[in-house]
């Protein structure tokens, strides 16, 4: 009987300590990060951690030259990229093959069924479903295309209180989207005094895949700023393969939505800025081993931009530490080239490289880049580096 009695406690105190160290793990606690601390270096190497890949974007019938670069703009299948081209005169998504040959196009210009009104779109691309969904911010309406750029649905009309600045396939039937401009919350180094502004929008809102319904399901609500200085609302979702990490400019809280719509906080900016135009620290990427974060700044002539942080948070370790590498070129495949070019993959993220930029930086570019390089002139589309980590 003693022996049973011992055999049970011990069998009880390892599962009570299984329990325990499961629900202690660092995926449950909620991170706090100061930027400023002096946190130990790491020093990784870009090539160690992931694939990179030079892809020069060509000419086709139904494409024209690429101007600009928004996050989130990219997403990558096993045989194809989807592009947003965000420019007024044509609107569009170019669907290139890996070779960065064009194959075609999803949207137009116009007001008719599946016509864009303006380049002010995001995107959302499900390959279960086989669909692409385009948000058309200025007409506030929702469009579905098939992966094969034929138009299928649309619908508008869902009151004045819909905005987005993302949208995300969040699971099979469900597409969230995040607006960050919800509430405007002005500092005092922009106006006299605090001042908030709550237009009525909802930061979070939902809407069933088939039907194109709102569906019910409470907001998150947390103090946030926008102003025209700041160009960085495209970075606030960042897709990971378990879910989605949502955040917003001057806030101190990053939220974590699963595929089941559940809401948690991860992360927690615990800094004192004290330089003007400093505002939050964010993830970008994650992958199995690793967290990535990088700061911003406000996006205006008093910026300093060697004050932006890159920190790394290894998650078996729970630690945070500062990534090592230099940032002088944005052309060296270096860690801390990934800031602020955050793709529709849980495991990618994607630069555009134009070619007056890499001649002017010739000589600090790789051995591939250089033949890629000798090879354009300055009417060529720019260059698309996938960085995929392992």
């Amino acid at each position: 009987m003693t022996n049973k009695l011992n055999q049970w406690f011990f069998v009880s105190t390892a599962i009570f300590i299984i329990i325990l160290s499961c629900s202690t793990q660092p995926h449950d606690k909620i991170i706090e990060i100061d930027a400023n601390k002096n946190y130990p270096e790491l020093d990784l190497r870009l090539s160690d951690i992931a694939d990179i890949s030079y892809i020069p974007l060509k000419f086709g019938k139904d494409t024209m030259t690429i101007i600009g670069e928004l996050p989130r703009q990219v997403f990558v299948t096993s045989d194809r990229i989807f592009l947003g081209d965000i420019n007024t005169i044509d609107p569009k998504i170019v669907v290139y093959s890996l070779k960065g040959e064009p194959l075609y196009r999803i949207g137009d210009k116009g007001n008719g069924p599946g016509e864009l009104v303006s380049g002010s779109f995001c995107f959302s691309v499900d390959t279960i479903k086989k669909e692409v969904y385009i948000w058309g911010t200025r007409e506030e309406q929702l469009y579905v295309f098939s992966l094969e750029g034929q138009y299928k649905k649309s619908k508008k009309d869902y009151g004045s209180s819909l905005s987005f600045n993302n949208i995300e396939n969040i699971n099979n039937t469900t597409l969230v989207g995040f607006n960050p401009k919800a509430i405007y919350y002005q500092p005092e180094w922009i106006a006299k005094g605090n001042k908030v502004m709550n237009f009525g929008r909802r930061s979070l809102s939902y809407i069933d895949k088939d039907s194109l319904t709102l569906l019910d399901v409470p907001d998150i609500n947390f103090s946030r700023i926008h102003t025209s200085k700041i160009g960085t609302s495209g970075m606030s979702i960042t897709t990971t393969s378990k879910g989605c990490y949502f955040f917003s400019f001057r806030s101190d809280t990053t939220f974590f939505m699963d595929d089941s719509l559940k809401i948690t906080p991860k992360f927690v900016d615990v800094t004192k800025y004290q330089n003007r135009g400093e505002m939050c620290i964010f993830p970008v990427l994650e992958t199995d081993k690793y967290i990535f974060l990088t700061s911003a700044i406000a996006l205006d002539k008093e910026s300093v931009f060697s004050n932006v942080k890159f920190l790394v948070y290894d998650k078996a370790k729970n630690s945070i530490y500062k990534i090592r590498g230099d940032s002088s070129s944005s052309y060296t495949e270096d860690m801390k080239i990934f800031g602020f070019y955050l793709t529709l993959n849980p495991n990618y993220l994607a630069k555009r490289l134009y070619y007056h930029n890499l001649k002017d930086n010739y000589d600090k570019l790789s051995d591939t880049l250089k033949r890629i390089t000798d090879q354009m002139n300055e009417n060529d589309n720019p260059v698309l580096m996938l960085i995929k980590f392992k």
